[in-house]
């Protein structure tokens, strides 16, 4: 699902259900586990039209260092919840809905996160397949949505564990459609396929592979938790940043693309520090200012790119990917 449903009748809720089924079933989660999935889906669209009459329904399989989970985000203009704490004890419900409560959702999910204010509300609840691991306590997470005339989307990212730590990738197909759809997978792919090349190294080796292709923008971060350390590389016009200790640092972009003879990627190395917030995002989204990165820090991985990818202020008529990384220790 590449693009939110719009919430706004009955009708609504049955296709968010539906969707949400479909999106568990193909991402390899249990039969059992989608019904799930499509329960909560229920709820969290119906309390939409319940308290807010209209809002934006998104179901994404999101890839882990190890297996895969299934996001569920649900998000209105209404006026929030007041009484939250309330409505998280079962059987508390919103109206018309699947009777099951907020509590219930949050049993249900594997991870639920929810930020509530007069000005709205915003779901994001994660479900795990089997085989999900989440080495050296690291939060991963990953949201896009395709250009508006688009079936397809020409933003990719993936993630995957190697010995040291975790690979983060994301990369921007030129253009948007097919061609482009194909060309930021290609990017992501091949920058997961050998994690002991540093960034650098990949990159300038998949510039080599990708010359008569219509290339694309990637970053790539190596997360090294135990030994505090990232390796960061670009090339391209994805943007970047982390966030610690109530600062945002952005990280430096080389111009150029994937697929150039005269490509010369980026890298470079810095310290790894307990409670970090890694963003990268393509150019479907404005620029992230301090004010609005740092009210996210108290979220999970998917929260974050939930709030800022769904943030309608920031978009550009494009595809659109944001993924995050956090690292948060064990103990």
């Amino acid at each position: 699902m590449l693009e939110c449903l719009t919430i706004a009748s009955r009708a609504d809720v049955a296709a968010a259900r539906q969707q949400a089924r479909a999106e568990a079933l193909q991402a390899g989660l249990s039969a059992e586990r989608a019904e799930d999935i499509a329960i909560v889906a229920t709820e969290l669209s119906t309390n939409i039209i319940k308290y807010a009459g209209t809002g934006r329904f998104l179901a994404q399989a999101v890839p882990q260092p190890d297996g895969v989970c299934l996001a569920l985000v649900a998000c209105d203009e209404g006026p929030g919840i007041e009484n939250l704490d309330q409505m998280r004890q079962d059987q508390v419900s919103g109206g018309d809905s699947a009777g099951i409560g907020i509590g219930a959702i949050e049993r249900l999910s594997d991870r639920a996160d929810v930020v509530t204010s007069s000005s709205g509300t915003i779901w994001a609840c994660a479900f795990d397949s089997a085989d999900v691991k989440r080495p050296h306590g690291l939060d991963i997470a990953g949201l896009r949505l395709s250009h508006p005339t688009e079936q397809v989307c020409g933003d990719a990212w993936g993630t995957v564990a190697h010995r040291a730590g975790v690979r983060l990738v994301l990369a921007d197909g030129m253009g948007h459609g097919e061609t482009a759809a194909e060309a930021g997978q290609i990017m992501v792919n091949a920058c997961l396929r050998r994690p002991v090349d540093t960034p650098k190294q990949r990159l300038l080796q998949l510039a080599e592979e990708m010359a008569r292709s219509r290339g694309g923008v990637a970053s790539l971060l190596d997360l090294e938790p135990d030994m505090q350390r990232v390796c960061y590389g670009n090339l391209g016009n994805i943007s970047g940043f982390y966030l610690r200790q109530g600062a945002q640092k952005r990280l430096v972009s080389r111009d150029g693309f994937v697929g150039s003879p005269r490509a010369r990627p980026m890298e470079e190395q810095m310290d790894l520090e307990p409670g970090d917030i890694f963003v990268l995002h393509s150019d479907g989204l404005r620029t992230i200012p301090p004010e609005v990165a740092l009210r996210t820090t108290r979220h999970s991985a998917l929260m974050i790119a939930a709030l800022l990818l769904l943030d309608p202020g920031r978009h550009r008529r494009d595809d659109i990917s944001v993924a995050v990384a956090r690292w948060i220790p064990a103990g």
